[in-house]
């Protein structure tokens, strides 16, 4: 997923207009409308693999990496690198978009939520957070409909649909995240036999009920942005992908190795990326002078020259977490202090 996406965002940013055009653009955009869904299946599918509800230091520490991702979330969109300038001088657009829920966000509180679950509930949390995940899915539709978030705050609207710019507002994207805690919990415990057994009987299920959940609301219900069919046909996408993923690792398939390092360093790489694609308030991209301009054969070159940008600082982030976590903790605290300290007293 993580590849994809890279894959994806750098072909939409750089392709010229002409290669736009071509069908073999449209073709490969069929195939990135999993990775949002697949990265947060994924968060929770990590969540749900321990034992719950967790002792009570680990349960703040999780708390914490999640309140650091909703941080880091807003501070991707920040229009300039000034509480006061952006506060003055920021336009509706900007604020639209500082206040957009992205999929950062979505895991960020998501993930909080199952955490809350977790300690409320104790051993029942499973159950509550499948139903919270179909309570989403199938509020999605009246909560698009309402209009409610054109009444409320924008930074609150903004998770209720899309109309305020979000592109991965909390309803429908939050059910992924809640049906991977599940899985997690129900599939990630099991053996491996029972386990695949398991997980070929949720796919063959729960697919044939998103498409007849699809015909069904065809007229009612747009299938791309808030029919629970969507939602349905997705995980039972992902879980395939995720029986396909182990047994390519059980088989040691060549590149693997590449390709777990991304996963395990997700994060980084995801905010990297972005950064050499469209800049940020610290600097301009990278790339920029390359945006609109390449054919196919150039796309593929830049995303070839960029991934050992980003497979470097994976593995140096990943090797310094492993070998000294104390130290990575303190540089990452470090860094993130002088972000906000120089974010609250710059100003202008």
């Amino acid at each position: 997923m993580a590849l994809v996406m890279v894959q994806g965002h750098l072909f939409e940013t750089l392709l010229s207009p002409e290669s736009r055009a071509n069908v073999l653009y449209q073709f490969q955009v069929t195939f990135h409308g999993s990775t949002a869904p697949g990265f947060l299946f994924a968060s929770g599918f990590v969540v749900g693999l321990p034992r719950a509800p967790l002792a009570l230091a680990a349960s703040l520490r999780r708390a914490r990496r999640m309140l650091f991702v909703l941080g880091v979330a807003y501070a991707l969109h920040l229009p300039y690198f000034s509480l006061s300038k952006t506060d003055l001088a920021a336009t509706v657009q900007e604020r639209a978009a500082l206040y957009a829920c992205d999929a950062l966000q979505v895991i960020a509180v998501s993930q909080l939520l199952v955490i809350a679950l977790q300690w409320l509930l104790r051993e029942r949390w499973i159950l509550a957070a499948g139903a919270v995940g179909l309570l989403v899915m199938a509020s999605t539709p009246a909560v698009w409909a309402s209009g409610l978030s054109a009444r409320v705050h924008p930074a609150l609207g903004a998770y209720l649909d899309g109309a305020t710019g979000s592109h991965f507002p909390f309803f429908p994207f939050a059910a992924f995240v809640f049906a991977g805690t599940v899985a997690g919990a129900m599939l990630g415990r099991q053996e491996a036999a029972p386990r695949r057994r398991r997980a070929l009987r949720t796919a063959a299920t729960v697919i044939p009920a998103g498409l007849l959940m699809a015909v069904a609301l065809r007229d009612s219900a747009d299938f791309w942005t808030v029919s629970p069919a969507y939602v349905l046909l997705r995980l039972g996408a992902l879980l395939l992908i995720l029986l396909a993923v182990e047994r390519a690792a059980e088989r040691r398939v060549p590149g693997l190795g590449l390709l777990a390092l991304l996963g395990h360093e997700t994060f980084l790489v995801f905010v990297l990326h972005l950064y050499l694609l469209y800049g940020w308030i610290l600097g301009p991209a990278p790339l920029d002078s390359w945006v609109g301009r390449l054919d196919f054969v150039g796309a593929g070159a830049a995303l070839v020259a960029m991934l050992p940008m980003l497979l470097a600082p994976a593995w140096a982030w990943h090797t310094l977490k492993a070998r000294a976590p104390r130290e990575a903790a303190l540089l990452l605290l470090f860094v993130s202090t002088a972000f906000v300290y120089e974010f609250l007293t710059r100003p202008w």
